[in-house]
């Protein structure tokens, strides 16, 4: 889905920083718990920026905890082409105009802007560090930071408003501590009750009147649970989240889809059947996205990660047919 790439998956862990005190320690977890209530407690509406790598997007976005449970959200694109998203719960349909396109995804787990999930999963991999206040979007925020504890991970840091622990503001940073991605309000209104007129579609009725394409390819009756693929030693602290197959547009079979995170970082795996012949070895990255394609027992793989090069290699070097795995025990 074209605009995903600025839609990060945060789930925080605590490990106390050596330099910390006790108390500060559970200060930086207390906040991090705020992070966590607010995506699914507080509505929320304005504007943001994202930069990754050289370019620079903004947009707009309406956040809703629906009355009737789950959440509704729209954001859509204020520069460059239009794009509009609308999630419903998990439920993910992004309008393209420009292409007269429609893609629907029941799978949508990339929520926008900072959304915290789970207090769990990074304990034994980032250091959290509690840093000094800030204001963005003229409302106060606290810094916190993240601390890789190896090469296989990113520097993130987050400035979550005070009373909400909503993120205002959140960088991700390399080894030499340059921002590879960055996210900020510009302008933001927290609070309010649901109204759901900013969250309604603008171009659901007339994507059906002008008979738009609708790509469904994710929604593809073969979805059992079973690539036929697996990583056999995926880098430390990454654990397999999904496993499917879908439906590719304008051919025939199925494309096997993985996704691992170590509860901060992400890395999806697409791996298509035939080889492109113009399709070498290749490793590039924008912003904070490594990309790594190659050709495996006669398939085409491409892994996308959030993450360091080395940790794409990596899950590129474990990965083989289930079949040839279970040959070798």
């Amino acid at each position: 889905m074209p605009s995903m790439k600025f839609w990060w998956i945060i789930v925080l862990g605590f490990v106390p920083g050596a330099s910390l005190a006790a108390g500060e320690s559970r200060e930086a977890l207390a906040m991090l718990e705020k992070m966590a209530e607010a995506s699914q407690k507080v509505n929320y509406s304005g504007t943001f920026m994202f930069q990754h790598g050289k370019q620079i997007e903004t947009s707009r976005i309406a956040h809703f905890v629906n009355p009737a449970g789950g959440v509704l959200e729209r954001l859509e694109t204020l520069d460059g082409p239009a794009r509009e998203i609308i999630r419903n719960n998990d439920q993910v349909t992004c309008y393209l105009p420009g292409s007269k396109t429609v893609l629907i995804d029941p799978r949508g787990s990339r929520q926008f802007p900072v959304r915290v999930e789970q207090i769990q999963e990074i304990v034994q991999y980032y250091n959290v560090v509690k840093g000094g206040r800030d204001r963005v979007a003229g409302m106060e925020c606290q810094w916190v930071t993240l601390m890789p504890n190896d090469n296989l991970r990113y520097k993130r840091r987050f400035c979550a408003e005070l009373n909400t622990g909503l993120p205002l503001q959140a960088r991700t940073l390399n080894d030499k501590n340059e921002t590879l991605e960055a996210f900020a309000f510009s302008t933001l209104d927290i609070g309010g009750s649901f109204r759901r007129e900013l969250v309604q579609s603008r171009y659901a009725a007339i994507s059906v009147k002008q008979n738009w394409r609708v790509d469904r390819s994710a929604l593809t009756a073969g979805d059992s649970g079973d690539s036929g693929w697996v990583v056999q030693s995926p880098p430390a602290g990454f654990r397999k989240l999904m496993e499917l197959r879908r439906s590719m547009v304008g051919k025939k079979g199925t494309a096997s889809h993985l996704v691992y995170s170590d509860g901060l970082a992400a890395v999806s795996i697409f791996i298509e059947p035939g080889v492109k012949p113009e399709r070498k070895q290749t490793l590039r990255h924008q912003g904070a996205m490594h990309i790594y394609s190659h050709s495996l027992a006669g398939h085409t793989v491409t892994i996308l990660g959030e993450t360091p090069a080395e940790t794409v290699l990596q899950f590129a070097r474990s990965l083989e047919p289930k079949a040839a795995a279970t040959a070798l025990r």
